[in-house]
Formats: structure tokens, sequence, C-alpha cells
């Protein structure tokens, strides 16, 4: 059996080196392989010339794009290369810990799962340094639970651990951070077995590198009302 984790990278020059590091280090559970899939989009801090130089074991995949194209242009990228039995997503910097991997094989293979997500709400700390973005995911993950259903509290994770297949099978469409939201809504309205459990959240500040905006939360929301509307007349009944 095998992991595939789609590394998701721009400009993070500070951070690639360390991220690499922790995610060789971790052992995962019932002698799962890992496959890592780097998607470099465009850097131009360095993080492009400093992967092109690395010497890479043959479990890992590294695609360069020519231009930015948006992280849900990485994903779907990624998604096309795996060949593992399940899939993770994983930013290049550090507020996820690939130590969370662990955690959630183990939770989905106990509980026979499609998908599990590791949120950052359920956690008893508050690991968001702005109030906007906590607000923005809480409110969006509210609006996805009613329009389809759900019980998520937090639909932005980076940390979704999901069946290969079932992946594919959604079709991801869109092209930037809101490609989160659309994995989660798609997953509920295809009534597949999903469930979240608690992971440790590292969060860093915009001067730090944090890159999404406001605008994102705004396309997020238009993308929920276009989904919603297209399964609401019948147009996407079917994955």
């Amino acid at each position: 059996m095998k992991l595939s984790i789609i590394v998701c990278v721009f400009n993070e020059i500070k951070t690639i080196k360390k991220i690499l590091l922790k995610i060789d280090k971790v052992n995962l559970p019932f002698s799962y392989l890992k496959e890592v899939i780097i998607v470099d989009n465009n850097s131009t801090d360095g993080t492009k010339e400093y992967l092109k130089e690395l010497k890479l074991p043959k479990n890992y995949k590294i695609f360069f794009q020519n231009k930015n194209y948006g992280k849900g242009n990485s994903v779907i990228k990624g998604i096309k290369a795996a060949t593992g039995d399940l899939t993770i997503f994983q930013d290049a910097d550090l507020e996820y810990d690939p130590q969370n991997y662990i955690k959630l094989i183990n939770y989905l293979k106990k509980n026979q799962l499609d998908a599990v997500f590791g949120s950052r709400i359920k956690n008893t700390e508050d690991f968001f340094y702005y109030r906007i973005n906590r607000l923005a995911v809480i409110y969006l993950t509210k609006l996805i639970n009613y329009l389809f259903k759900g019980s998520f509290t937090d639909a932005a994770t980076n940390h979704k651990l999901i069946k290969t297949n079932i992946l594919r099978k959604l079709k991801i469409k869109t092209k930037g951070f809101e490609s989160d939201f659309e994995i989660t809504l798609k997953l509920l309205k295809y009534k597949f077995k999903c469930d979240e459990i608690a992971i440790k959240y590292f969060p860093r500040k915009h001067e730090a590198g944090k890159k999404i905006k406001f605008q994102d939360g705004i396309k997020s929301l238009m993308i929920i009302i276009y989904f919603y509307l297209k399964f609401l007349t019948k147009k996407l009944t079917k994955y």
C-alpha cells in the first residue's frame, strides 16, 4: 500500500528543505510506502532552483509549472500523477506537521472511511493569527454543511486524506485556494463516507509568507454557490 503526498510549492525557499525532511521522517502505519509529488508553481525566490539541484530518490516526482497557475492547479497536477492508494495534500510551509499523517491514516482505516480531514477548528486551541481567516473558514464550512448536508468544522484544511480513486472521481476544476471547498462539497454531494479529527496547526503571518487573501474567501463563496446551483439544475448529478 502507498500514500501519495502532494506538496504544493510557491516561493518557500525558507521552509522547503525542512518540510521535505519532516515528510521523510514520518513512519507510516500499516506498512504504507510514501510517494512524494512536488509541484512548484513557478517560484521566483530560489525555491525552483533549489528543487532542480536536489538529488531525489525514486519515490519522488517533481513538476515545474511555467507560470503561477494557482494552488488548485497544482493539486490537479498532483492528483493526475498520484499512484498511491491514499492521497494527502501538504503545503510546503511548516503550518501542517506531516506527523498528522499517522493519526489520519489510523482513523480512516479504523472507521473504513473514504476521506478524513484534519480539522484546525476541533482543536481546543485557537491557532489562527487572523480573526477574519477563522471566521471565513467557519462560516464557509457552515454554508457547505447547510447546502450539502454535512457536519465538517474545517472545509479549508490542507490535511485532507482521501482514497485516490475517489479523489479522481471528484474531477476537481478550480485552480486557486477555493479547490479545498470544491473537494469538500463534492465529497458530501456524492455521499462518500467522511469524517474529521483534530490536528495540530502552526499558523504563520503574512510577513512570514502566508499567501491566502481576502479575495480568496470571496472566490470560495462564489464557488460554493456555483456548484450548488449546478447540482440544483441537475447538471452535475454524477461524478
